[in-house]
């Protein structure tokens, strides 16, 4: 089996900078805008969502009461 060569670790240049606190507020930052983005988006879709919902259950409420006036409809010409 051949062997693999290790990695060299080399510390990152904010590190060394010596300036890793506003990097860690900066993504600390990032973190938080896409929090807020996902909530803004959690919200946005469940409207939509509920939306869908209102129209399925009214195309299904339709479809089941217009089938049901159908029947009884030929139920009646046949009786």
């Amino acid at each position: 089996m051949p062997k693999k060569n290790k990695p060299e670790l080399k510390p990152k240049p904010y590190v060394e900078s010596g300036n890793i606190e506003a990097h860690i507020i900066a993504d600390m930052l990032r973190i938080e805008s896409i929090t807020a983005e996902l909530r803004e988006f959690k919200e946005t879709t469940k409207g939509r969502l509920d939306k869908l919902e209102s129209w399925i259950i009214a195309i299904v409420g339709l479809t089941f009461t217009t089938l049901m006036t159908t029947v009884v409809g030929l139920l009646m010409k046949v009786l």
